[in-house]
């Protein structure tokens, strides 16, 4: 209302034709201003240029005398930056939503990944627990052979050479069923191994951001030597990574309470910068890689138990949030 009061006072002192075009003209400007201001999606957005195309439209109403066609482009080209600026921070805050949806996403993945390596892993141990049970029930049966064998030598008199020659077979036998018991009992060790190594490359979210562990697999016992099937499983990490390319990464070292401090310190820094060459090497750019070595400060379990120590020898992998 008081911009229509002051607009019937600015008519007034231009020729009629000249005033009702400039009239037409600020009206559309108005309602132009009106639309964009109440329309929800760039309601949170330009309000800076907002309030320089208000302060700039309100001056053409409190101009006194002819309004100049000048003036009332440059109005109009407050209007537009205005209208430019708040869609470009809408469309910035569509992108930003996005980005969380995809990281929400990735997130989700890598823990589907995780749940169905452990099941492979499950499955696998499964497996071997009834190739050892096979294995089992014939060294028994393989063990009553010789028994019955002991028992016909009695019976039928057999000649001694033919006892021998029975005695050495069901002895090299119960040899080959052993022998087959302690592969099988390293093909469970190893299982377990993998199991852990399957365990520590599931990502979890923390405080600082997406943690992956990489456990006590990784290195020789008090060295900072890689082992060869670390490197090898390595593209998961690498995986992991590559789905945050815009964020930071901090790499920390640590160590059980075995040795002194100083000495594990210095072991988990060792360890840290380790696994940055490593990902250096793949690609990663060493700008964004911090290495930290925390010693034994950070256990995650006790130290009492040889169990708790393996927990606490890792290296954390953080996508931090930036």
């Amino acid at each position: 209302m008081k911009l229509l009061v002051k607009l019937v006072i600015l008519l007034s002192f231009v020729p009629s034709g000249i005033a009702a075009k400039k009239n037409l003209e600020l009206e559309a400007l108005r309602i132009e201003f009106d639309n964009f201001i109440t329309e929800d999606k760039y309601r949170p957005y330009a309000k800076v240029d907002k309030t320089a195309a208000r302060t700039a439209i309100e001056a053409l109403y409190n101009q006194r005398g002819k309004v100049k066609e000048h003036a009332v482009y440059l109005a109009r080209n407050h209007l537009i930056k205005a209208r430019m600026v708040a869609e470009s921070e809408y469309l910035d805050a569509q992108l930003q939503q996005e980005d969380q949806r995809l990281n929400e996403l990735n997130i989700e993945t890598l823990k589907t990944e995780a749940a169905v390596a452990r099941l492979e892993a499950d499955r696998a141990q499964l497996q071997l627990s009834l190739r050892a049970e096979e294995i089992e029930r014939e060294r028994l049966e393989k063990q009553k052979a010789l028994e019955l064998a002991n028992q016909i030598a009695t019976e039928k008199e057999m000649t001694q050479a033919e006892l021998t020659a029975a005695q050495e077979y069901a002895e090299a036998q119960k040899k080959v069923a052993d022998l087959a018991k302690q592969e099988a009992d390293l093909a469970f060790e190893e299982i377990d191994a993998l199991r852990r190594q399957l365990e520590s490359l599931a990502a979890r979210e923390t405080v600082d951001g997406l943690v992956m562990t990489l456990g006590d697999f990784v290195f020789d016992s008090a060295s900072a030597n890689i082992k060869q099937e670390a490197v090898d499983n390595f593209t998961k990490v690498l995986d992991f990574i590559d789905g945050y390319p815009d964020r930071n990464i901090r790499i920390e070292g640590h160590t059980d309470s075995s040795g002194s401090d100083a000495f594990n310190l210095s072991l988990s820094q060792q360890r840290a910068d380790a696994v940055k060459s490593l990902l250096v090497d793949h690609g990663i750019n060493s700008s964004r890689i911090e290495a930290i070595g925390m010693g034994e400060s950070l256990p995650v379990a006790n130290n009492n138990t040889e169990a708790g120590k393996a927990k606490n020898r890792r290296v954390d992998i953080i996508i931090l949030n930036n």
